[in-house]
């Protein structure tokens, strides 16, 4: 009975969430670049995200592949989105996917105006090996995907449930009841 209730009082495990952020300098000036920094990730397969950024202060002059533990991140392609942004697309060779921390990709830009440098990244996506996607904190903001592919951040329409904290303590009491009932 004591192994029943030790196994529902064990603290689940939970894995570090991933994350996705930028890496850049705090002024433009000259040539300069901006690196997409990724940890804690588990069997990436691909995804894409978009760059915003003043294109009356900076001009994307290229984008290289990222590399996760020594596995290049392939860039699949990019592309303007709008007047003020690029898309990236990544994508890894085969099934295999990969694991860990590093970067997803490395923008190159060229100075237009001196000034700082103000960036934004948004419709964030990532696919796992299974074609799962991959809930991560892109820039800080907690996100999952949508349907359309889309991201949001996690509260922004969800109903309000009980969450996990709520059922462990209903299990954990329903194991204490039947304990006791048990012991009479």
């Amino acid at each position: 009975m004591m192994l029943m209730v030790s196994i529902i009082l064990a603290p689940p495990v939970a894995a570090d969430p991933t994350g996705v952020s930028l890496n850049a300098p705090e002024r433009m000036d000259g040539d300069f670049s901006v690196t997409i920094e990724i940890t804690s990730v588990a069997d990436l397969d691909s995804g894409q995200f978009d760059l915003y950024f003043d294109p009356a202060a900076a001009r994307v002059v290229s984008v290289d592949d990222g590399t996760i533990g020594g596995i290049t991140i392939p860039i699949d392609n990019w592309a303007a989105v709008g007047e003020n942004g690029i898309r990236i697309l990544f994508n890894l060779p085969g099934i295999d996917g990969v694991s860990g921390s590093g970067s997803l990709a490395t923008v190159h830009f060229e100075t237009i105006m001196p000034g700082n440098c103000v960036m934004e990244m948004s419709d964030g996506l990532l696919v796992d090996t299974m074609a799962e996607l991959i809930p991560a904190s892109w820039d800080g903001v907690e996100s999952v995907a949508t349907e359309t592919g889309t991201t949001t951040p996690v509260d922004a329409d969800e109903p309000k449930t009980p969450g996990f904290g709520a059922l462990f303590a209903i299990c954990v009491l329903a194991a204490v009841i039947f304990a006791f009932r048990m012991g009479k």
